[in-house]
């Protein structure tokens, strides 16, 4: 049964993917000689309406906590722990959100495209996020009142702990002197169920218990068939950075003082939290 419930997800799926890419293509051509900036200002601005079906289609719950931390006068950054790819089909519920990438999914058929015409910025890791693309690329986008998420872990786990921050990637935050606001998230419910330990790599896409890889699109065609998922978003009040972002011992300082606010959400909210585990 679940099987059959899954390929019915995942051809309402496919259709709406096709709608939704004929949809923004057309948009674009129709917003594009306003302006490159007005065209993804406005496609960003519609990303909440856009992602509602698909967070439906993949049966995603979210309650949100703390949502009256978010800036409502301008643009800002989140940053949360990352679990996969489950708590950014959630974003969309909380305000338009383009995201701080890794590279290759820039190359992506269909995704990459899309999450470009959104705005998002695609950044470069063996560069690292203080390379001056990244830095221009976010500022300029900022300034056209686009909202980012970026994970400051650079990869995912399983929700019941948190590696170490890169401080490089506060840096946009820090030279604009933008709200950064931290959220963590927390895996409640699998099909209606508290989320057990052996199930939860069925939600959180990150790697084996032997350190390997799970492949993405494998990961993706088992989530369909699961019924539903419940999350939890505690959003956590928003700080302004202010520090010397040439000084390594200040960048550090800031990054551990928002991976403990993370820690201390996590700490309260997900029982199976281990605050000392950091690989």
């Amino acid at each position: 049964m679940k099987y059959l419930m899954a390929g019915i997800r995942m051809f309402f799926l496919f259709i709406y993917a096709i709608i939704l890419i004929i949809f923004l293509l057309l948009l674009y051509i129709m917003t594009r000689p306003f302006g490159k900036k007005f065209s993804i200002r406005l496609l960003h601005n519609m990303t909440p309406v856009l992602a509602f079906p698909l967070r439906k289609l993949m049966g995603v719950h979210l309650h949100i906590y703390g949502k009256e931390h978010i800036p409502k006068k301008q643009a800002f950054l989140m940053a949360t722990n990352h679990i996969g790819y489950v708590e950014l089909f959630s974003l969309f519920k909380i305000r338009p959100m383009a995201f701080v990438s890794k590279d290759e999914i820039e190359k992506w058929p269909v995704i990459g495209t899309m999450l470009k015409a959104v705005g998002t910025v695609f950044v470069d890791r063996t560069t690292g996020g203080l390379s001056e693309q990244y830095i221009r690329s976010v500022t300029e986008a900022m300034k056209n009142r686009i909202n980012f998420w970026f994970s400051p872990e650079k990869t995912t786990n399983d929700g019941t702990w948190l590696r170490p921050f890169s401080s490089a990637l506060f840096v946009v935050a820090n030279r604009l002197k933008c709200p950064l606001v931290p959220a963590a998230f927390v895996i409640k419910k699998l099909n209606g169920k508290p989320i057990t330990p052996e199930r939860r790599p069925e939600v959180a896409w990150t790697r084996d218990d032997h350190g390997g890889e799970i492949s993405f699109f494998k990961h993706f065609l088992h989530f369909f068939t699961l019924r539903s998922v419940h999350l939890e978003m505690h959003i956590l009040e928003p700080v302004i950075p202010h520090y010397d972002d040439n000084d390594i011992v200040e960048r550090r300082a800031f990054s551990e003082e928002v991976w403990e606010r993370i820690a201390d959400a996590l700490e309260q909210h997900e029982p199976a939290f281990d605050r000392q585990r950091k690989e």
